[in-house]
């Protein structure tokens, strides 16, 4: 009877405790159920209190994870914000950040968005991209964005921000793409070599750098030395003097290096040469003196080599004939002498040459008209004498033409007009005739 009793006893006990345990888990799933709920509902009304959604909501539906740029996980948070091109308006911080804790990604990039970026972005621990950029922004970038660790690309170029670019982005170790071209970026601090600070050194990651057309100073720290894995740097357009730095030939993945329109000087570095898979070196419009290096011919995979508006002399080096896939080559406005070289032939991909307002003189070679795929030659204020060449004729792509300001001789080759693509025909200043 005591046996009977027992196994009632323990059968009873653990119906209760099962009860008991089903119950909690039922109540703890609803609690995270209307918690999640919850959650859900305030991003729903921050989307709504920005006014972007209120002509982009689908009929129908009140689910706001089904709404145009939202996408959201298995518990319905958003994760993603992508309104890029969609012509909306107002200030920024109109969206209110802090509603968004799961966001991984945030596009709103070429839009008409007005203000500054709030502080609040740090709240968004989870942002793996940041696209601001085409709009109309100001104000300084926020310290606060050195504390989103995850952060891959932040893309805030071509707006209206100002002061200096925060120390605390090199706190942003996950940091991949960094652009901040085409602001009014600008200041000197003691802890920055010009107003490049020299945290950036921190961002190993770092694939791709623009902060072109801004107002940055000063010179370029050699710790950019350290970013070992760029493979775009573009710092044109700003008010960068000094020299190029010799740590620079450190960027071994560079494949695209613009510093045009600056104010460095000195000779060109030899070392700069032996970033052998750079295909893009514009350094145009700068103070570069001395004469283009011999060592150039290392840059087999070079497409495009602009050393415009500078003040390099001597003669255009043979080697750089073994440049074959040269497509853009600008040695304009400097004080080159002597004259074309005859390997210009091998620039068999070359559509564009500009070689003006120098002092070459000489003829113009009939290895010229072997370039098939020309479409831009300027050879204008030079030296050149002799005659135009009859097998210019040949260039069928050509679009235009400038042989003005020289002192070529003779009458204008009636092959001309086979160019059939010609736009562009200046001969003035010389002594043609015909």
């Amino acid at each position: 009877m005591a046996c009977a009793f027992s196994d009632t006893c323990r059968a009873v006990i653990v119906f209760i405790w099962t009860a008991l345990t089903l119950s909690i888990v039922h109540v703890a799933s609803a609690t995270n159920i209307s918690i999640h709920v919850a959650a859900s509902e305030i991003e729903r009304q921050a989307l709504l209190n920005s006014g972007w959604w209120k002509d982009r909501i689908p009929q129908n539906t009140s689910d706001h994870c089904g709404w145009v740029g939202i996408t959201c996980d298995y518990e319905g948070r958003i994760t993603d914000i992508g309104l890029q091109k969609s012509n909306i308006k107002g200030e920024l911080g109109r969206l209110n950040f802090s509603c968004f804790p799961n966001l991984q990604y945030l596009d709103l990039g070429s839009n008409n968005l007005s203000g500054s970026i709030p502080s609040q972005i740090d709240s968004l621990s989870n942002l793996t991209y940041i696209y601001l950029y085409e709009n109309n922004l100001t104000g300084t970038i926020p310290k606060e964005i050195g504390s989103l660790r995850n952060l891959e690309v932040l893309d805030l170029g071509s707006n209206n921000l100002n002061g200096t670019i925060p120390i605390e982005i090199g706190s942003v170790r996950n940091l991949e793409t960094l652009s901040l071209d085409g602001n009014k970026l600008s200041g000197v601090l003691p802890i920055y070599f010009g107003t490049i600070p020299i945290e950036i050194e921190s961002l190993r990651n770092l694939q791709w750098l623009d902060l072109s057309s801004n107002k940055l100073s000063g010179t370029i720290p050699k710790e950019i030395g350290s970013l070992r894995n760029l493979k775009e740097l573009d710092l044109s357009s700003n008010k960068l003097g000094g020299v190029l730095p010799q740590e620079i030939e450190n960027l071994k993945s560079l494949t695209a290096l613009s510093m045009d329109a600056n104010n460095l000087g000195g000779p060109i570095p030899s070392t700069l040469f032996r970033l052998t898979n750079i295909e893009y070196l514009s350094l145009g419009f700068n103070r570069f003196n001395g004469s283009i290096p011999r060592e150039i011919v290392n840059l087999k995979n070079l497409t495009s080599l602009s050393l415009g508006g500078n003040k390099l002399t001597g003669h255009i080096p043979s080697t750089l004939g073994r440049l074959t896939s040269l497509q853009i080559l600008d040695l304009s406005s400097n004080q080159l002498h002597s004259s074309i070289p005859l390997v210009i032939g091998n620039f068999s991909a070359l559509s564009y040459l500009d070689l003006s307002d120098n002092r070459i003189c000489g003829i113009i070679p009939d290895e010229l008209t072997k370039l098939s795929h020309l479409k831009y030659l300027n050879l204008s204020s030079n030296l050149l004498s002799g005659q135009i060449p009859f097998a210019i004729g040949k260039l069928f792509n050509l679009a235009s033409l400038d042989l003005s300001k020289n002192k070529l001789s003779g009458s204008i080759p009636t092959e001309i007009g086979n160019c059939s693509e010609l736009r562009n025909l200046t001969l003035n200043h010389n002594s043609l005739n015909g």
